[in-house]
């Protein structure tokens, strides 16, 4: 049973319920509206028909203003940090080239001192250790699907429902996935069947930079194009969904087959108010996680899965109906 609900607290204000928890939305139904809730605080604005709106998401942008204010460190400021070595390199660089040249008129350069310039001339700036393992850990969050673990072919035992329950609650409890993330089981024991609904991550939050190597070899810190943003959030959100399939399977072995039904928060196109939309829903059965699953692509291995998704050419998801219990067999 999936549980949603929005209650009126006086004119603007709304409650909003759901198995994933509770959030406030002031502005409720106008062009401007703030929301707070476990995922953060979110400003929602829109232009009223017109179809444009955007959403951003406070409680990060404040936290980047007031470290700043108070001295602690930003992302902003860890960013431009290695832009300002590059910039004192380069003006090192400059300055070192004018006195070789001065150098040069008075008295020749030796093979030593030509030879140890040229050595440090083709030696490329690289990333700092810190920005490495940050994208190192937003590669890890992309690819969560690599982290599903191995599952016995067979179900054993008679499924119960607190324990079940009891025991994917432990599970959450220890889990070390690189990404937050919430679930809701429900279990049907009759039919062997743990119905999953999982609250995905929003794809404002995912990696914005890559690692790129430029023609002279150096690796520069860029940011990801949209097209690939939206690949990204893709393979995360399947591969999330095929990661905790198989940790539920593991955790609780009566379950003959998991079904999740993946959801996100997004702006209604009428009211503009944030509901909870569902954007694919796949059964995942004991004898779909074979030897090496993992490395798959996570979208192409649900396709081949009991599934309903809607992508668009553009890698937009489509909302769509998510499986019920009376639809396992």
């Amino acid at each position: 049973m999936r549980f949603r609900k929005s209650i009126k607290v006086t004119k603007g204000v709304k409650l909003n319920l759901s198995k994933g928890g509770a959030s406030f939305t002031v502005g409720s139904g106008l062009p401007v509206s703030l929301n707070v809730g476990t995922k953060g605080a979110y400003l929602n604005w829109s232009i009223p028909g017109t179809g444009v709106y955007d959403r951003v998401r406070l409680d990060k942008v404040l936290k980047e203003k007031l470290g700043g204010v108070l001295g602690f460190g930003t992302a902003a400021a860890e960013e431009e940090e290695p832009e300002e070595k590059s910039a004192k390199k380069t003006g090192t660089k400059a300055a070192a080239k004018k006195s070789s040249s001065t150098k040069t008129t008075a008295k020749p350069t030796s093979k030593k001192t030509a030879s140890a310039r040229t050595e440090t001339k083709k030696e490329p700036d690289r990333p700092s250790d810190e920005e490495m393992n940050a994208i190192a850990q937003q590669i890890a969050l992309v690819n969560i699907h690599r982290q599903a673990i191995d599952v016995s072919k067979k179900a054993s035992g008679t499924l119960n429902a607190d324990e079940a329950e009891a025991q994917i609650e432990a599970w959450l409890s220890e889990s070390e996935a690189p990404i937050e993330f919430s679930v809701q089981p429900e279990v049907i024991e009759s039919k062997g069947t743990v119905m999953i609904d999982l609250d995905l991550p929003e794809i404002e939050d995912m990696p914005q930079d890559k690692l790129a190597e430029l023609a002279d070899g150096t690796i520069k810190i860029k940011k990801k194009t949209k097209k690939e943003q939206v690949e990204d959030y893709r393979t995360c959100v399947f591969g999330l969904g095929e990661y905790v399939a198989s940790h539920v399977l593991a955790e609780v072995p009566q379950t003959k087959k998991v079904v999740v039904s993946a959801y996100t928060q997004r702006r209604s196109e009428k009211t503009g108010e944030l509901l909870d939309v569902f954007i694919y829903s796949v059964v995942f059965s004991r004898s779909d996680f074979t030897k090496d699953y993992q490395d798959k692509d996570p979208y192409e291995f649900c396709q081949k899965l009991p599934s309903r998704f809607y992508v668009l050419a553009s890698g937009v998801m489509k909302e769509i109906v998510p499986f019920e219990a009376a639809d396992i067999q």
